[in-house]
């Protein structure tokens, strides 16, 4: 008997080393397993290629200059041709005929210098033909094969010419470097003197010109011609109409138009030192109205060493990023809190209700939601032109949060009303405040947000968050109403309910549920046939409406039917996993995709990228959450249970103080997550930094790339810092 079982034991063994032999052979033949590419040389190359240039990211920019060797070459020989050494650099041969191929090599350079070798004709000085490139060993020594051109024959001395670019400055002392921008030969600051900013537009000649001055955004600040009035027909001021010279628009402005033989002159008026070197003149034509040229008022002037534009641009973008994450993981937060506690099954298993309570709540939600959305409409009708005037605004916000308050303070620690139609009509009440005070207090946020923006100047973010705040709470408000109307409408079918459980003949019961839960089941059903009828446009209501409200009917009779015989309907397992699969499903698909669509919606940029990681992120946290709440000691729970509490205050009490650490430690998670998942999103135009590092890694600069994933390692890093010292505070 024990010889049998260790027969079957090695048996199973065997089937087992076979199964894991067959099932990873094909996970290697369909991924496509093979070591054979990373011996090519050419792939071997780009590796160390790439990873040497990500570990040198482009944090700082360094201007070069130019370090030359000229060695004196004839081509072809002469006969008495002397060398071709000098300066640490030799071709060998000294001299050689057209097309003909030399070695040029060189010793005493910097370790792993990297330089050009070009050619200089004789009689071409401005002329330079570029021969090949060369990298120095550790020692400074190189050498390199090149062909010389097969068409430059001279009888004097040409020249092969070795360059090396060389750093300007260090940190401890900077160079300035001069970029003459405007190609006019001179250094102009871009300071506006006492007889103003002259200009010359080089090239741009026309015998009746016209000029677009850009503002440091671009923008055109004025647009005008010294003749007849012009149409732009292209350029930046595309569609624009030229006003008279001397009519300024602003503190800078074009006070001289001339045509001169190099091109057109442009004098600039403004403040006496005033810095316009980031301003633009776009010249135009005055008779066809197209753009001739453009120049800035002041060269690049800039120091050497500098941090990157690179460096810069990620600097702002990680900031975008961190704040999209921010927006995604709070709005996420705030939705799965409410909803973890639905989905958590040890709160859930225990909850039910009555046959006859669930068959009135079945119809009362969508009903109470309907009349409170409803009632919203018609407030907005009502109210119309008048909610749109600061004043009245201000007073019905206060007088609406107000009552808000007042008839709060008395539903939920008042004295409790006898009579089922005074609590209604306190609820209704509560309803219209609710919705009055609301719709007020966003429009006011809205209103006083936009138009505190401008007196706040660079500060403008900090009334434009009322203003966002008012604007999103004006759409969001139809839902929050819904959602209040519907929960006053399921209080008053429960209290209606409770009422006949307790005093109505159990016949009439058994009628009344039966009949509520068909005609529950069978809106409920005709509901679901409806969203599914505006999804796929069917259009046959006798498949949308009809058939579906006909099984939902059937079904609720057989729910009624099974729960008087039960005593009670068990709905809490039932809402449990109807969150769980709505949860799973949104996790299941990648922000990547929502973004797509969010996109669609809202358009490019990094509002889509929030939303569509926040909606990630709600299911994503529900989901951790909840299971944190099952992971939690029943003793707590059982002891406050004991003392009479509700589920609200179990939860409050017991629930509440055991998922805080953790819930901090899975947010900060979370808000790690978000940043990381950002960079994706830019890929699809979910703005952030993503968009650089796509952009980077398509036009193969891996330096570049390197700086903005630095950055989100920084990020991340501090980010998991934070979160530990927050749970160490809190745990």
């Amino acid at each position: 008997m024990a010889e049998g079982r260790k027969q079957r034991r090695r048996l199973r063994l065997i089937l087992g080393a076979v199964a894991v032999v067959v099932v990873y052979g094909l996970a290697a033949d369909r991924t496509g397993v093979s070591l054979d590419e990373i011996t090519s040389e050419s792939r071997q190359t780009q590796l160390v290629r790439i990873i040497r240039a990500l570990a040198r990211p482009d944090l700082v920019t360094y201007d070069h200059d130019d370090d030359t060797t000229d060695i004196d070459f004839h081509i072809p020989c002469r006969g008495d041709d002397a060398p071709a050494v000098g300066g640490g650099v030799a071709v060998d041969p000294g001299c050689a005929e057209p097309g003909a191929v030399v070695t040029v090599s060189g010793n005493g350079f910097e370790p792993y210098a990297e330089g050009r070798i070009r050619f200089i004709p004789e009689s071409e000085h401005d002329v330079t033909l570029p021969l090949g490139i060369f990298a120095a060993d550790r020692d400074g020594d190189w050498s390199a094969e090149v062909e010389l051109p097969s068409d430059r024959i001279s009888d004097g001395a040409q020249q092969i010419q070795v360059s090396v670019p060389v750093r300007l400055g260090t940190w401890g002392d900077r160079r300035e470097v001069w970029t003459d921008t405007n190609e006019n030969g001179t250094r102009d600051d871009g300071v506006i003197g006492p007889d103003g900013l002259e200009l010359t537009v080089q090239g741009a000649r026309t015998e009746a010109p016209a000029a677009a001055l850009l503002d440091p955004t671009n923008q055109v600040a004025e647009f005008v011609s010294v003749s007849d009035p012009v149409l732009a027909a292209d350029g930046p001021a595309n569609g624009a109409v030229s006003a008279p010279l001397g009519e300024s628009r602003g503190d800078i402005s074009i006070a001289e138009l001339r045509s001169a033989p190099a091109g057109t002159v442009a004098v600039i008026s403004g403040p006496e030192g005033a810095d316009a070197s980031r301003w633009r003149v776009a010249v135009y034509d005055g008779l066809s109205g197209e753009v001739l040229a453009t120049a800035p008022l002041g060269d690049r002037i800039e120091l050497s060493p500098r941090i990157s534009e690179q460096t810069k641009l990620t600097a702002e973008k990680i900031i975008d990023t961190v704040f999209l994450a921010l927006v995604a993981t709070t709005v996420g937060l705030v939705v799965a809190l409410p909803l973890s506690f639905v989905s958590a099954r040890n709160l859930m298993r225990d909850v039910s209700t009555s046959v006859v309570g669930l068959g009135f709540g079945l119809p009362a939600v969508p009903v109470g939601a309907a009349l409170g959305v409803a009632y919203l409409n018609m407030q907005r009708w009502a109210l119309g032109d008048l909610i749109d005037r600061n004043l009245v605004r201000l007073i019905l916000a206060a007088a609406g949060l107000a009552a808000v308050f007042f008839l709060g303070r008395r539903i939920f620690f008042g004295e409790e009303l006898r009579s089922t139609w005074l609590r209604t009509a306190r609820s209704a009440a509560t309803l219209v405040a609710l919705a009055l005070s609301l719709e007020s207090l966003f429009a006011l946020l809205t209103a006083g947000g936009k138009a505190l923006m401008e007196p706040f100047g660079a500060f403008d973010f900090v009334p434009g968050l009322f203003a966002a705040v008012g604007e999103v709470g004006t759409v969001l408000l139809p839902f929050v109403v819904a959602v209040t109307g519907a929960a006053i409408a399921l209080g008053v079918a429960r209290r209606a309910a409770f009422r006949l459980t307790e005093r109505g003949p159990g016949a009439l019961q058994a009628v009344v549920g039966h009949v509520a839960m068909a005609v529950g089941g069978a809106l409920t059903a005709a509901l679901i046939g409806a969203g599914v009828d505006w999804v796929y446009q069917i259009a046959d209501p006798a498949v949308t409406l009809m058939i579906p409200g006909a099984a939902g009917a059937v079904l609720g009779l057989w729910i009624a039917h099974r729960g008087r015989r039960r005593g009670e309907v068990r709905i809490g397992l039932t809402i449990y996993y109807v969150a769980r699969t709505i949860f799973n499903t949104l996790r299941s698909i990648e922000p990547l995709v929502m973004v797509i669509v969010f996109v669609v919606w809202v358009g490019f940029g990094e509002f889509a990228g929030s939303l569509a990681l926040a909606l990630h992120t709600a299911a994503a946290l529900s989901k951790l959450y909840s299971e944190q709440v099952e992971s939690i000691s029943e003793g707590p729970m059982e002891a406050v249970r004991a003392t009479g509490a509700n589920r609200l205050q179990t939860i409050i009490y017991a629930v509440v103080p055991q998922i805080v650490p953790p819930y901090i430690s899975f947010t900060m998670y979370r808000w790690d997550i978000n940043v990381r998942m950002s960079t994706i999103l830019g890929f699809a135009g979910g703005g952030g930094i993503g968009f650089l590092l796509q952009q980077n890694v398509r036009l193969g600069d891996y330096r570049a790339a390197s700086v903005q994933m630095l950055a989100i390692a920084v990020v991340v890093a501090t980010m998991d810092y934070i979160s530990s010292r927050l749970r160490e505070r809190f745990t």
